[in-house]
């Protein structure tokens, strides 16, 4: 024979479980949200930090350590003149 009190405690018990499970998948998910907001700070930061380092060195004077990527800067700085000359000589014809 089924003891229904004992069924119940056993319900309460899981449903127990279940919502305590819940909070801590909620909690979870909260605490990677914190962090992925913080690494976006902190990707912003050194994307400013680089441009800032660019601009103050362009010309001569950087780190040699950071020589090739001051050269891609330049190099892609160029291309994107060049292809926005074109869309404009595009316009143009018209």
């Amino acid at each position: 024979m089924i003891d229904i009190n004992n069924v119940k405690e056993k319900l309460f018990d899981w449903s127990g479980k279940a919502m305590s499970k819940g909070k801590t998948a909620k909690d979870y998910i909260q605490l990677k949200a914190e962090i992925n907001t913080c690494e976006n700070v902190i990707n912003r930061s050194y994307a400013t930090l680089g441009r800032k380092y660019y601009e103050m060195y362009a010309n001569g004077g950087f780190n040699p350590e950071f020589e090739k990527q001051m050269k891609d800067i330049a190099n892609a700085k160029k291309a994107a003149k060049e292809l926005e000359e074109k869309l404009e000589d595009m316009k143009n014809v018209k």
